[in-house]
C-alpha cells in the first residue's frame, strides 16, 4: 500500500476550469464616425454579454463600403444593418430579421421603425424644389445608404432629374459629414436620413439653418438579423435579449439612449419587399 511521505497533507481534488463562454460576433454598419459608433454602441454590446451569457464581440468597419467584407472576414454571427445590406446579406448569406430597431422621432412624434430620407438645403440657397438642383453639388451618403442616398435619387428621378447626369456628386463617410459639408457651405444640396437631421436640429446644432424641400417615401428600418449558418440558439438567445430591453426601465433606458433607440420589435422579411422595388427600380444589383 502506497503511503505519504512524512507532512504530507491530505490531497484535494483539482477544480476544473469553467467552460469558456461561446464567442458569437456581431458586426453593427457605420451610420457615424468610428468614435461615435463606439460611444452609442457599447453599452448595447455589453448589456448583450451579460444578458445572453455569450463573449460578444464588436466587429466593426470605417463607412458602409468596407462593410459587408469586414462582416465576411470576421465571420459574424449577427449583423445590425440598414435595409439595402439587409436584403443583400438575405440574398447572398441566408440572413433573416430578428428584430427590427424602434427609433425616436426627433420632432415630438411617436416613436418609429419606419424612416424616410430628405433632401436639405441651407435656408438662403434659393433652391427650393427637386429641379433646382440642376447643376448643383449635392452630398450623399454611401450608395448603400436607403435615407441617405437611394431613396432621394430615386425621388429626384421621379421628377425628371438624374443626379449622375445632372449635378455633381460628393459621396460622404457618414451622413454626420453630409450635414457638416452643408453647413459649412463647400456643397449646396444634402441627401440624409430625416432623423440625423432632426437630432442634430434638436441638440442645438447650427443645422437649423438648413431647411427640406423634398422627403422621400417611408422604408423599414434597421434590423438585427442572423446569418444563415449562424447557430439557431444563438440568434434565438439574442433576439429575446433585444426584446427584453424596454424604456420604461431604466437599466433598458440607458442602454437604448446611448443608441439613439427606444426598442426593438419583432421583425420580418416581407416588410423588405419595399426596399428590393426601390432596388429594382434604380436598376441596382444586391
Amino acid at each position: 500500500m502506497a503511503r505519504c511521505a512524512a507532512g504530507c497533507g491530505p490531497i484535494h481534488p483539482v477544480e476544473s476550469a469553467p467552460p469558456p463562454k461561446p464567442v458569437v460576433k456581431i458586426a453593427i454598419m457605420p451610420r457615424y464616425s468610428p468614435y461615435t459608433m463606439t460611444k452609442r454602441y457599447m453599452p448595447l454590446v455589453k448589456y448583450l454579454r451579460q444578458e445572453t451569457g455569450y463573449d460578444i464581440s464588436y466587429v466593426s468597419a470605417v463607412g458602409y463600403r468596407g462593410f459587408l467584407s469586414a462582416v465576411e472576414r470576421a465571420d459574424a454571427d449577427l449583423v445590425f444593418v440598414n435595409p439595402m445590406a439587409y436584403v443583400t446579406l438575405q440574398k447572398t448569406r441566408g440572413a433573416y430579421p430578428l428584430v427590427i430597431a424602434v427609433e425616436p422621432d426627433f420632432a415630438g412624434g411617436v416613436p418609429r421603425t419606419r424612416y424616410r430620407g430628405v433632401i436639405l438645403t441651407r435656408a438662403n440657397s434659393g433652391i427650393t424644389r427637386i429641379a433646382d438642383l440642376k447643376g448643383k453639388i449635392i452630398a450623399t451618403g454611401s450608395e448603400m445608404a436607403v435615407a441617405g442616398y437611394l431613396a432621394p435619387k430615386a425621388l429626384c428621378r421621379q421628377e425628371g432629374l438624374d443626379i449622375d447626369q445632372d449635378a455633381t456628386i460628393t459621396v460622404c463617410p457618414t451622413q454626420e459629414d453630409v450635414i457638416k459639408r452643408l453647413r459649412q457651405g463647400r456643397v449646396q444640396v444634402g441627401f440624409v436620413r430625416e432623423a440625423i437631421w432632426q437630432e442634430a436640429v434638436t441638440s442645438g446644432s447650427p443645422s437649423t439653418e438648413l431647411r427640406p424641400i423634398a422627403y422621400t417615401m417611408m422604408f423599414p428600418g434597421w434590423c438585427v438579423c442572423a446569418l444563415g449558418d449562424t447557430d439557431e440558439s444563438v440568434a434565438q438567445t439574442a433576439k429575446e435579449a433585444l426584446l427584453k430591453l424596454d424604456w420604461s426601465r431604466l437599466q433598458s433606458r440607458t442602454v437604448l439612449g446611448q443608441a439613439g433607440l427606444r426598442g426593438f420589435v419583432e421583425a420580418d422579411d416581407e416588410e423588405y419587399g419595399t426596399v428590393r422595388h426601390l432596388l429594382q427600380s434604380l436598376r441596382m444589383p444586391y
